[in-house]
């Protein structure tokens, strides 16, 4: 049955459009895994530590000051197709000016942080902020080719950035370090925003760019636009923050060694959000279509099949699997892999319900939700890392992910869901 509706369907854009985006997602979360993965091996505890501190504070710069802009401006785009797409050049400038001042306040949070971060060599924070300003480029023509639903060339940029990033990131960083590993994101990101700017450039004619003058007259349209990003930034550098939290908090009070101790941990934890992903994101568009809660079970219940096993690894073996993955031999290590994966469970089921609250339209409720996780997490990994070390982070990233999964699964209930309980 399943089959014959998917081969009536074949034809259809909007099937094989989000094709491309499930595949193209797990694809960039993979390789994104594998960046970390093949830095942590590369690197040293210290070096990695470093890297797991400087990264969350770039991404979530780059989040909050333009990756909001790309998808308000697909929508954008979408609305006026056909007519003179000038004015998205003008977004580009101010992506660009935007993305300069966020990489002017990594600056400012070093001083703000301070400890762990005071110490890291400012040659690593010029080129962070050069990350950030080469970011805004790669985001600006995937949000025009998305915009256009050029989503097969969409797709492409995510390939081209990844095959420059992977190696640059294995030869660099075994020369240079973790500055070498910092390098090949701006990298990858010049490279993957010129071949989307090469794609988009067969369906929009550049011709003579007035980019300020264009500013002026477009300054409503403009003006919307952005105005539209700021709730989709926030929603996404907070799911980003609460991930990342601990890392933050333990770089700032207790350094390097061990923020790369409890990386390693961190990282094969993370493994579990690929299948969140591969789960969340066809479950969207289906419950915006159908609003069947029972597809909302269903995909609970794939994603607990799927990570369990893996859970189950990490926690019944956490010191075997960091040995034969990192040559890590560390206590802390240890108990911290055991509490966090357990946490990456209730995060990955967090992942898949605010995907159905997406659908059924209620985009804002799971920010409402992250906001009361960051402050809980913020608070408790305050505490408990001052008190006792990189553990504390472990029990405190548990304590907030057991309370958002709990918040957004009761509000899905009480939007009709009834027996969600997978």
């Amino acid at each position: 049955m399943i089959i014959k509706i998917l081969l009536k369907l074949r034809g259809d854009h909007l099937l094989r459009d989000s094709i491309y985006m499930v595949i193209s997602n797990i694809f960039s979360k993979g390789m994104a895994y594998l960046f970390y993965f093949l830095t942590a091996l590369i690197l040293g505890t210290e070096s990695f530590g470093i890297l797991r501190g400087i990264l969350p504070l770039i991404d979530t710069v780059v989040i909050l000051f333009c990756s909001g802009i790309p998808p308000s401006m697909a929508r954008y785009i979408s609305q006026y197709s056909g007519e003179d797409y000038s004015w998205i050049f003008s977004i580009l400038f101010v992506m660009i000016v935007l993305s300069t001042l966020g990489a002017l306040s990594l600056f400012l949070l070093r001083n703000i942080l301070g400890g762990g971060y005071e110490g890291i060599d400012t040659s690593l924070y010029l080129v962070a902020g050069f990350t950030v300003i080469s970011s805004s480029f790669i985001s600006w023509s995937r949000g025009v080719l998305q915009g256009l639903l050029k989503i097969k060339d969409l797709s492409k940029t995510w390939i081209v950035e990844y095959l420059f990033k992977i190696p640059l990131a294995v030869i660099l960083s075994l020369y240079l370090g973790v500055l070498g590993a910092l390098l090949s994101l701006p990298l990858s990101y010049i490279f993957g925003g010129l071949f989307g700017f090469h794609l988009l450039r067969r369906y929009i004619d550049v011709g003579r760019l007035e980019v300020i003058k264009t500013l002026l007259e477009k300054r409503d349209l403009i003006k919307e636009v952005i105005l539209y990003s700021i709730p989709i930034a926030l929603g996404t550098a907070s799911y980003r923050l609460l991930n990342d939290l601990d890392s933050v908090v333990i770089m700032s009070l207790l350094g390097p060694q061990d923020n790369g101790i409890y990386g390693y941990a961190s990282l094969l934890s993370r493994g579990v959000f690929l299948f969140a992903s591969a789960v969340g994101i066809p479950l969207l568009p289906r419950v915006a279509r159908s609003r069947d809660f029972n597809s909302i079970k269903k995909a609970l219940l794939i994603n607990l099949a799927l990570i369990t096993p893996v859970i189950l690894l990490m926690f019944l073996f956490p010191g075997e699997m960091l040995r034969i993955f990192f040559g890590v031999e560390d206590e802390r290590a240890v108990t911290s892999l055991k509490i966090l994966s357990v946490s990456a469970g209730f995060m990955s089921s967090y992942t898949v319900c605010a995907s159905a609250l997406q659908g059924l339209g209620y985009g804002k409720i799971p920010l409402y939700i992250l906001l009361v996780g960051i402050a809980l997490n913020g608070i408790l990994n305050y505490i408990l890392v001052k008190k006792i070390g990189v553990v504390g982070g472990a029990y405190g990233t548990l304590i907030s992910s057991m309370l958002i999964f709990i918040l957004v699964l009761a509000y899905l209930k009480k939007c009709g869901g009834g027996d969600l309980n997978p």
